[in-house]
């Protein structure tokens, strides 16, 4: 299909149902584009020794809806801190493949790594270019284990988070859509309140040493988003994080980030390293179908919800 965006015929892979790697479930509804399909970060496109050390930052991602033109290159924040994202083949998700992704969180740095999407043109909402139907949600899927606890938890004292942010960066200050990750101390299920950006609990903690899958749905009809934890949400359905400081103009999906970053403001946390592993990370639009955690060939749809805000607000 090809696709007209700021004046650029954009041509677009994904006519063709294929099947997704998770689990190995179809893609059986027309129009839906995965934007960002990692494949699990497996073998050929992603090398465990690329630079040597397999940093994931450089590597290309496969080609998919979204990826026929440049950008399709995971990058990281324009200033990097010490933390490193590696491709390795020891830790994955169960259910198929042989690779995942280790960051590997440094003391008092705030890293993102993610493929930009600015120029693609999501979400098709609500005018979108036809033949394409109007798709105003888009999903961030991915299965991810968080080691720890990083360290004793005092109730003054968290992190660092691990988890996944969603920005619009389009013609605006870079603007946060919503989060969803998990405190490497406590192992509480947080997700970002609108307005404050306060990392607020959800009511779920999950086990460390432990594969769970995680999704953000983003409906830009209502300019709220949701979270789900292994197919169940937790927290509220909540208002874009910045929407009220840019009424009117999220209206774009830019980019979705692997993050790794302080879960609190006090000296402990901020230098308080962490490992999370990342598998099957995923952003598409459409129906946001993805199967059950290591589940071959069963598939769910999630569904387009205020516990206590206990840290301060992370910005990139």
């Amino acid at each position: 299909m090809t696709r007209t965006q700021f004046g650029t015929p954009l041509l677009m892979a994904g006519v063709l149902q294929i099947a997704l790697t998770f689990g190995g479930a179809a893609n059986v509804f027309a129009g839906d584009d995965d934007i960002v399909n990692t494949f699990g970060f497996e073998p050929p496109a992603f090398s465990t020794t690329f630079l040597t050390t397999g940093q994931l930052e450089g590597q290309v991602n496969p080609i998919g809806s979204g990826q026929v033109i440049s950008p399709g290159q995971w990058l990281r924040t324009k200033t990097p801190g010490t933390s490193t994202a590696t491709v390795e083949n020891t830790v994955f998700a169960p259910g198929g493949g042989t690779q995942a992704v280790r960051v590997d969180r440094a003391a008092n740095s705030f890293d993102r790594w993610a493929v930009p999407v600015d120029a693609l043109g999501y979400p098709d909402y609500p005018n979108p270019t036809p033949p394409e139907p109007a798709q105003p949600c888009i999903c961030i899927t991915w299965d991810m284990r968080v080691q720890g606890p990083a360290g004793a938890n005092n109730g003054s004292q968290f992190g660092p988070f691990f988890g996944v942010e969603a920005y619009d960066d389009a013609g605006n200050p870079v603007a946060l859509l919503g989060s969803l990750g998990v405190d490497a101390t406590t192992g509480d299920v947080l997700y970002q309140a609108a307005g404050t950006g306060n990392l607020t609990e959800t009511g779920s903690v999950i086990s460390f040493g432990q594969w769970n899958r995680f999704q953000i749905k983003l409906d830009y009809s209502t300019h709220k988003y949701s979270t789900f934890l292994n197919g169940t949400m937790v927290g509220a359905i909540t208002t874009f994080v910045d929407d009220a400081a840019n009424p009117g103009q999220l209206n774009e999906f830019s980019d979705g980030d692997i993050a790794a970053l302080a879960a609190a403001g006090d000296p402990i946390s901020l230098a308080r390293p962490g490992t999370a592993y990342y598998d099957n990370f995923l952003i598409r639009e459409g129906s946001c179908v993805v199967p059950e955690p290591a589940t071959i060939g069963l598939a769910i749809v999630s569904l387009c919800g205020i516990v206590s805000c206990r840290r301060f607000r992370i910005r990139r």
